[in-house]
């Protein structure tokens, strides 16, 4: 048949599928209902479109009826003025409290109309209706994130429950007639790509009863497809799953996207793996469920985008492949989930140009989707299975939403059929892919995109990394400076702090006299730098940056054995440190040269931003290199010359960066590295009268001895210091009675426990408001402890040692405090060796107790109550410090009140308080936690120049020369 005839022939099957379908609309969209004709108005209206997908999305907690009308009112509330008559009417009634019953009734029966709840009656009359379409069934148990053991064990309960009640049911439809569908990364607490062996392990435990009682009914199970980076993983656990168990007994199947451009090579590689394997297997082909989210965080991360931008694309895809599943219909099951006519069309007459029965595919349709179309497939005497969510309707609210989505899009072809009438030949149309233009400009800095770690390539990449770095463990590193022998400095060691008994290297240390020969050749260096060309060190900088983003792994794997950062932080670290070398040249750029103040006739008045002179950098252990890196470009790039005096456990890395420099071709005495004792040899440098800029990241303790120091004039000294001061945080993290408990756990906990609370940043104070207490902290613990502590060089563990045994040993004395303050409500398990602390959870805590206003820089919770929102933020603000703060809140109003009200230097709505990108979340705080000028920010660089103006009069006896 050629291309011609083909065409022909999915056109009248597809005039078929719509005579069959006839003119009902499907009853999402019946403006006989109310439900219809608020889902066809917000169609016309995105802003009111929006505000009800959000409304219906915290529904679901809110508990009474004064908490549901003041949502209303704050979501739906405004759009009542653009509404006339019964609409807005209807939506200023939302407002009040009486409406609630009337409310949540609309909502469950909107759930209904996707989800069944997972009772034995409600689900025996759904099956019983999708028999008589005629149909079979594949069952999907929505709900609840799997954050820990626990609940992945109720994930895998409710499967075996629903498989008996399947088998009771004795359905007469499908092959197999009991039928599955799971999401791999619902049965472990940590389903991460990086852990391959123990995601295998503990999966597998769980599928064992599964695809036991799968072979006992004989029934089927397809791995649900779900986020683009969890891709790889899912294939790769589908695969041996099916080669440890088999096929006998049993039908294992995979859903595919065809959205992702990847999915035609993955395709291809599970036919040939099948067919050498000998294995058939399904197929379920989609075109995904996820694109908005795709698209955002690729954005969001700087990654590649990882879908078709242009649904023709996904569409011409999709045909592509039904094309190639027909083809080989003898390795794989084909199942086509599709409710876009064309589709569907195309799919029956590749099917039938394969010469396929119905026996040999089948047709999979969502539940509540699309119903007149349903029952044309079937009518048309094509095998049809519908996939049927299950579950509590609150739960399962997160996959009422994303159907509502599908359905209400532009691009939905339910939309574009049944409410907005799209002709059938466009219909029908056959896909002409053509990807949007790519004209918007680029800014002028990017972040550096965090390594994807998904991708197999860049493990093994990681792993060659550590691997090349532990073949230089044992060096020894001499203090390099002009007029200091490389050798006769007193030697200190390095160690991993995971495993103490391993030196990683031996590390020359200054003294004061070393100290004052580096201050001497910076004084020396410094006209020579100050005078090069703004453009130069500019250039300079920049090609430290690329030397550094190409020495990546190298730097990273090393940050993993001294400071025991794992994979993604110590990698994050230093695509931090290339943003700096990129991001303040950018800056630099914009504030070189002569500037025009006001110029008038016969009066030009110009200023300039000059360096300052000799930079003290002191940065902390904790951002070794990313911290390091930025202070010492800020002031590099300005035009002063810098020494760098870096933390003791942090040595090792602070020589990679300074090998950078020195690769990169920076002047000598430009920059030095000093590497000794904070109590000698960086209060020498804070009080020699030639170190003009004190750039400082560290503890209150120490930041404010500097300040002191720094403000105290010395003899001979001829400037005022300055002081550039970042300390530290009692960061709180409120969750308001409405939040999202899914994101407020999982945030938490990495704000909380990630790098083991070693972070300025992290959150010390978790702050529960009204009834969510109890279940908030349940839900964190449980999902805590289904954590492993061990040696960050292994991926498995995403938590590792203290930097140092002082470190260790001042945690630990918190969480005795915490015994006594209030209750130890968990404490987790930790290695014997090592400087490990066991992760803390306390509760009880009040306000004016230590454990709430000291900062311990270690794994650490305290847990406070808060009657009321305002409550919280005022126990928020009750702090010596104000650096970083969060909240998660499904009420406008006190997202709104958060904005005016918690002051402090990074503010995070529904997101973790870590992870601040250069240039994005400019970083710093005020009150006792810094001067208030925000690294990585606008303003940053100026605290290392000092401007001077030059105003000329160039009148001459009457004469105004016009001088631009």
């Amino acid at each position: 048949m050629n291309d011609t005839a083909f065409e022909r022939r999915v056109r009248d099957i597809g005039e078929n599928l719509y005579r069959l379908a006839g003119e009902s609309p499907p009853s999402l969209f019946d403006p006989r209902g109310l439900r219809g004709r608020v889902l066809m108005r917000a169609m016309h209206d995105e802003g009111l479109r929006a505000a009800l997908f959000q409304f219906v999305d915290v529904l679901p907690v809110l508990e009474t009826d004064r908490e549901l009308a003041r949502h209303f009112q704050n979501y739906l509330a405004p759009h009542a003025d653009r509404l006339r008559g019964l609409w807005g009417r209807m939506f200023k009634l939302g407002g009040h409290s009486f409406s609630g019953f009337a409310l949540r009734r609309a909502v469950s029966r909107l759930a209904r109309q996707f989800v069944v709840e997972e009772q034995e009656d409600r689900l025996n009359r759904a099956l019983d209706t999708i028999s008589r379409i005629p149909a079979a069934v594949t069952v999907d148990a929505v709900g609840e994130a799997a954050l820990s053991e626990r609940e992945c064990d109720i994930y895998l309960g409710r499967y075996l429950s629903l498989l008996d009640l399947l088998a009771a049911n004795r359905l007469p439809l499908g092959h197999p007639p009991i039928h599955i569908s799971v999401k791999l990364s619902a049965l472990t607490a940590h389903f991460d790509p990086l852990d391959y062996a123990g995601v295998r392990r503990r999966v597998f435990a769980r599928l064992e009863p599964l695809v036991a009682k799968l072979r006992e009914l004989g029934a089927g199970m397809t791995v649900d497809m779900e986020h683009y980076e969890l891709k790889s993983l899912t294939l790769r656990l589908f695969r041996d799953l099916v080669e440890s168990e088999g096929d006998d007994g049993w039908h294992p199947g995979i859903a595919l996207q065809a959205y992702l451009p990847e999915t035609a090579d993955d395709l291809r590689e599970l036919i040939d793996w099948a067919e050498r394997e000998k294995r058939r297997i399904s197929v379920r082909l989609v075109k995904g469920a996820y694109w908005d989210t795709e698209v955002a965080l690729a954005e969001q991360r700087n990654w590649p985008v990882p879908v078709f931008l242009d649904k023709s694309a996904t569409d011409a895809q999709f045909e592509s492949l039904l094309d190639l599943l027909f083809r080989h219909a003898d390795a794989v099951y084909p199942a086509v989930g599709s409710h876009n006519l064309r589709s569907l069309a195309y799919s029956i007459a590749s099917a039938s140009r394969q010469g396929l029965s119905t026996a040999d595919w089948e047709v999979q349709m969502l539940y509540g989707m699309a119903e007149p179309l349903r029952h044309a497939v079937a009518a048309s005497d094509i095998a049809l299975r519908v996939y049927l969510p299950t579950g509590e309707l609150i739960p399962g609210i997160a996959y009422l939403i994303r159907r509502l989505m599908e359905n209400t899009a532009n691009t939905s072809i339910l939309r574009q059929t049944y409410v907005e009438g799209a002709d059938l030949d466009d219909l029908l149309a056959a896909p002409d892919p053509h990807e949007p233009g790519t004209e918007t400009l680029s800014p002028a800095f990017l972040n550096a995109p965090l390594k994807d770690f998904s991708h197999d390539r860049v493990r093994q990449e990681f792993r060659r990394s550590l691997a090349a770095v532990r073949t230089k463990l044992g060096a020894t590193y001499p203090l390099d400076m002009a007029g200091v022998p490389p050798q006769g400095a007193e030697l200190e060691v390095s160690r991993n702090p995971a495993r103490p008994s391993e030196i990683l290297g031996h590390v020359a240390v200054a003294d004061v006299t070393h100290a004052e020969r580096a201050v001497r050749n910076a004084y020396r260096a410094f006209p020579g730098w100050r005078d090069t060309p703004a453009a130069a060190r500019v250039a300079l900088c920049r090609r430290a940056a690329d030397i550094m983003d190409a020495r990546r792994g190298e730097l990273a794997a090393w940050q993993v054995l001294e400071t025991g950062k794992n994979w993604r932080e110590a990698d994050a670290d230093v695509a931090e440190a290339v943003d700096y070398l990129r991001y303040y040249p950018y800056r630099m750029e914009q504030l070189a040269g002569w500037r025009p103040t006001r110029c008038f006739p016969g009066e030009p008045n110009h200023l300039r931003y000059e360096p300052r002179g000799g930079v003290a950098v002191i940065p902390p252990w904790n951002f070794p290199l990313a911290i390091l890196t930025g202070m010492t470009a800020a002031a590099l790039v300005a035009g002063n010359t810098a020494i760098v005096k870096p933390a003791t456990p942090a040595n090792l890395v602070a020589h990679g960066f300074k090998s950078v420099l020195d690769q990169a071709g920076f002047p000598p005495g430009v920059c030095q590295l000093l590497p000794g004792s904070g109590a000698t040899v960086g209060r020498y440098l804070v009080k020699h009268p030639d170190v003009h800029v004190i750039a400082f990241t560290g503890s209150k303790t120490v930041g404010l001895e500097i300040l002191r120091e720094a403000h105290t004039l010395a003899p001979e000294q001829r400037y005022i210091k300055q002081v550039v001061c970042e300390m530290g945080g009692k960061n709180a993290i409120i969750v308001d009675e409405d939040a999202d408990l899914d994101e407020a756990v999982a945030q938490t906990l990495y704000s909380a426990f990630g790098y083991q609370g070693q972070k300025c940043s992290a959150c010390s104070r978790l702050i529960a408001v009204g009834r969510v207490h109890d279940r908030l902290v349940k839900r964190l613990t449980e999902t805590l402890d289904s954590y492993d502590y061990g040696p960050p060089e292994d991926p498995a563990f995403l938590f590792g040692p203290m930097i140092t045994r002082d470190a260790q040993q001042k945690a630990m004395s918190y969480i005795e405090l915490g015994r006594t303050e209030g209750r130890l409500h968990y404490l987790g398990r930790v290695p014997a060796d090592g400087f490990y602390c066991p992760p803390a959870i306390i509760t009880g805590i009040e306000s004016h107790h230590r454990l709430a206003r000291e900062e311990i820089f270690g794994p650490v919770l305290a847990v406070l109550r808060a009657p009321t929102f305002e409550a919280a933020l005022t126990l928020a603000l009750e702090s010596d410090y104000a650096l970083t703060g969060g909240v998660f809140s499904r009420l406008p109003e006190h997202l709104d009140l958060a904005r005016e009200r918690y002051r402090v230097g990074n503010l995070y709505l529904n997101r973790r308080t870590t992870g601040a990108r250069v240039g994005v979340q400019p970083f710093g705080g005020t009150r006792l936690s810094g001067t208030g000028v925000q690294a990585g920010g606008p303003d940053y660089l100026k605290q290392f120049l000092w401007t001077r103006v030059v105003s000329e009069n160039t009148l001459r006896h009457g004469f105004v020369p016009n001088i631009e």
